[in-house]
């Protein structure tokens, strides 16, 4: 079944939103993606939620670092590599607390001093505890460094210690458990040391309020042999630098503080996969907060009045930022709010301009069929209203009730032919420039002019919805009428004294039933009225040509159904029922003299 044209233009409309919303909302996810400049909004936005608005957490008491200090080093023969006997006794004396595994997060890529080497492999042959021992990359395939790890040293368990960084940045924010080889990271070889299975996809890395330092326990390593075992039973112990300058990598929690440790890092993804805390913010969430905020932005655009749209559409634009970091606050998930934010930007801005071009073409519409011949106080109610006056850019057909008012002037031909072309064109632009502005002093409309004949209406182009309304477009068409004769009088003793000819007019006024609309189509569209109200209106201003009793004498007629609705405010004659040109029925017609005292 055919869709009328009422129907059609509402499916327009929404289409014309759906497609706004489903551009802006692509745009905003691909304006800042990496390595868009836009994305460091976002990244900037993540450093504070997890250095002010992350969920306290209380300290961990699974994992404890063992950190090499500036102190410790300074105990040693030299910095670098880490003096083996020393590592040997450390190792011993973590093992000896029975903890669950030991992590060294330190290079072992050469050899030292042989018999500090062999001691630390006699070590490494007599603990019970794992020890996972980190590696510049995949213990596959086999390697000079890790060849020589497991060979000389006796290390039987190796672990990539290597770190995601983001190639943009430098940030480290995600953590991957393995390698693609399938071989554990070195926080997923000590998960599985303690009995628990990493995940197997990359996760982000949740930072502490506060940087990752303050989630554990932190010990020197040269005071390890004076800590209490309980201290380290059944923990997992991260043995890792500490030293200002190395192995320092920056993270989100960083930006406001100094970068994390290596070792720090690790010991934070390992919590997570301790604690079950490895699952990510689900894909769709993200998307689904851009279309969501840029569909609020379309329909703040679309709904809402320009005086109201830029408050709305601040608020709108700084809730996500808010929203984001009250729901992190609460333990929710990561959103990134540039996203959803330029969405509802660029949606809203769409359809602004999209009401603009609307509101632009509607304007010179109004202006092409009305220009200059309403007044400002019927101009302002129209454009206020073009909602209902206006659809698809062209008036929107429709019944009214209203009063329409045809004025002529008598002998006109004979006054042609008594004045040369200019003169006669300035006196006739004369008559009815002055006219028109009568009409618009009493809320009429000027639809047209037929050679030296005006047709203006009373209670359009806008719909009358009360009776007292159309009453008053009567009062107001009879009102004008009467001006329009009291103006003629001043113009015909402004002639007299130019020594041009004077001439009176004849004015018909009737109230009912129209049909309001447009024909033609761009510049020659014009806003016409039909209907039997409009031929009687023509035909009572015609009869009028008997009455009158000389050549400046004004006569105005009314139809009975004008005359019913101006409640005796007006002195009227009543002719009688008349035949009229064109008319079935006799049609009652009164003749106006003035105003009621």
């Amino acid at each position: 079944m055919a869709l009328s044209a009422g129907h059609k233009r509402p499916i327009a409309a929404a289409s014309r939103l759906a497609l706004a919303l489903a551009v802006a909302s692509a745009l905003a996810l691909a304006l800042t993606l990496p390595p868009s400049p836009l994305a460091s909004a976002d990244r900037l936005f993540e450093s504070v939620l997890f250095r002010f608005f992350a969920p306290p957490q209380p300290r961990n008491d699974r994992i404890i670092i063992i950190g090499i200090t500036e102190e410790t080093l300074a105990r040693l023969p030299y910095r670098s590599p880490i003096d083996r006997a020393f590592l040997a006794r450390l190792i011993a004396a973590l093992a000896a607390a029975q903890p669950k595994a030991i992590g060294l997060d330190i290079l072992f890529d050469r050899a030292t001093e042989p018999a500090k080497d062999r001691e630390f492999q006699k070590a490494m042959g007599s603990v019970t505890v794992p020890v996972i021992a980190a590696a510049e990359q995949t213990p596959r395939p086999s390697t000079e460094q890790n060849d020589f790890a497991a060979a000389s040293l006796g290390i039987r368990r190796l672990a990539a210690a290597g770190l995601l960084v983001d190639p943009l940045d430098g940030t480290v924010r995600d953590y991957l458990p393995y390698g693609p080889t399938g071989e554990p990271g070195f926080a997923a070889a000590l998960g599985e040391a303690a009995g628990v299975e990493a995940p197997r996809e990359r996760f982000r890395i949740f930072w502490p309020r506060g940087g990752p330092e303050t989630a554990f326990a932190i010990y020197p390593a040269h005071l390890v042999p004076m800590l209490p075992p309980e201290w380290l039973h059944g923990k997992i112990a991260l043995v890792g630098s500490l030293v200002p300058g190395q192995d320092e990598h920056r993270t989100p929690a960083s930006l406001f503080a100094l970068p994390s440790y290596g070792i720090v890092i690790h010991a934070t993804a390992l919590a997570q996969i301790l604690d079950g805390r490895v699952k990510d913010t689900p894909p769709w969430l993200a998307p689904a907060a851009v279309i969501a905020a840029t569909g609020a932005g379309v329909a703040l655009a679309s709904v809402t009045s320009a005086s109201l749209f830029i408050s709305g559409l601040m608020i709108l634009l700084l809730l996500p930022w808010i929203g984001f970091a009250a729901l992190f606050a609460q333990g929710g998930p990561l959103l990134l709010p540039l996203s959803p934010s330029l969405g509802a930007g660029i949606g809203a801005g769409f359809v602004r301009l999209w009401r603009g071009w609307h509101d632009r073409r509607d304007q010179r519409l109004l202006q092409q069929m009305f220009s200059r011949f309403v007044g400002e106080p019927v101009a302002r109610e129209l454009w206020r209203n073009r909602a209902a006056f206006l659809a698809g850019g062209r008036p929107r057909p429709q019944e009214l009730e209203a009063t329409v008012l045809f004025s002529d002037i008598a002998g006109f031909t004979s006054l042609c032919e008594r004045l040369a072309p200019a003169p006669l064109i300035d006196w006739l632009d004369r008559y009815i420039d002055a006219m028109v502005q009568v009409v618009i002093a009493h809320e009429g409309v000027v639809l047209r002019f037929i050679g030296d004949g005006i047709l203006a209406v009373f209670g359009a182009p806008l719909p009358r919805m009360s009776e007292a309304e159309i009453d008053r477009d009567a009062e107001n068409a009879v009102r004008c009428a009467l001006a329009m004769a009291a103006m003629m009088r001043r113009l015909n003793a402004e002639w007299r004294e130019a020594r041009l000819p004077g001439a009176g007019i004849r004015i018909g006024l009737h109230t009912g039933p129209l049909v309001a609309g447009s024909l033609g189509r761009g510049a020659h569209i014009e806003y016409c009225l039909l209907g039997d109200t409009a031929n009687t209106g023509a035909r009572i201003e015609a009869f009028g040509k008997q009455f009158a009793q000389g050549p400046e004498d004004c006569v105005i007629l009314a139809g009975e159904a004008t005359h019913a609705r101006l409640r005796g405010g007006f002195s009227a004659e009543r002719i009688g029922e008349v035949m009229l040109r064109g008319k079935q029925r006799p049609v009652a017609v009164y003749r106006i003299l003035g105003m009621r005292e």
